[in-house]
């Protein structure tokens, strides 16, 4: 996850129904936020050019300025978790901002997978059917710690809009590998998360660990229309 100058959300190969926060169309699969231009859109069931666009924007961060994944001239960054994963993308005047994907309960988990080795010493975590995992979450660089809609930076969109997803189907636990800053700035907007491994360098010589968000335990981040659209 990328904000202000923080390190993302560490991925490598790693509403009963929604509550309107604007007087603007919303739905189960898209939730928009378009009091004043520009215009943003996030839903949880994009279409195929959307998808295609959010493929483009992982490239952007993970293969060239993260150099995590893949290589440079990859034009798309994408995985075999992504079969199985729900998308949520952040789009802002139709262009890919933000985006992270869940992996549900009885999908494959990265956690569980590549990373469970070096992060949780081959013990994998139960994936309970309130559980899911999120990865591969950004904002684009260009709107880091700038944009803002309605008082709101495109990463408390995209994390009420996952909220809001999750307790939809009473999912309360989100598990992550992130990086310590990550953590630090997920807490500082009310994300609270507990640890489950220490911080690992992992081969790219960043520091990753593994934790569970507890949404059980977290205020809803945006609260009201009366504060999106104030």
């Amino acid at each position: 996850m990328l904000e202000s100058n923080q390190t993302p959300l560490t991925n490598q190969t790693p509403l009963t129904n929604q509550t309107p926060l604007t007087n603007h169309h919303t739905s189960d699969n898209v939730h928009r936020f378009a009091v004043n231009p520009p215009q943003y859109l996030v839903t949880h069931s994009p279409n195929q050019g959307q998808m295609d666009k959010l493929y483009r924007l992982r490239a952007e961060v993970f293969c060239r300025e993260l150099a995590w994944v893949g290589s440079p001239e990859d034009e798309k960054e994408y995985d075999n978790f992504d079969n199985t994963s729900t998308h949520l993308g952040l789009f802002i005047d139709g262009q890919a901002t933000g985006y992270l994907r869940v992996h549900h309960h009885d999908t494959p988990w990265m956690i569980n997978t590549i990373f469970s080795s070096p992060l949780l010493g081959s013990k994998p975590t139960t994936q309970l059917a309130n559980s899911c995992e999120v990865s591969r979450l950004l904002i684009k660089s260009t709107h880091r710690g700038k944009t803002k809609v309605s008082n709101h930076p495109p990463l408390n969109l995209l994390l009420s809009h996952l909220q809001n997803y999750c307790r939809n189907r009473n999912i309360r636990y989100v598990y992550m590998v992130v990086t310590p800053a990550t953590r630090v700035v997920f807490s500082r907007i009310g994300f609270k998360s507990t640890p489950l491994s220490k911080p690992v360098k992992m081969d790219d010589g960043c520091y990753a660990m593994a934790a569970v968000l507890d949404f059980g335990q977290v205020e809803t981040l945006i609260p009201s229309k009366k504060t999106l659209c104030s």
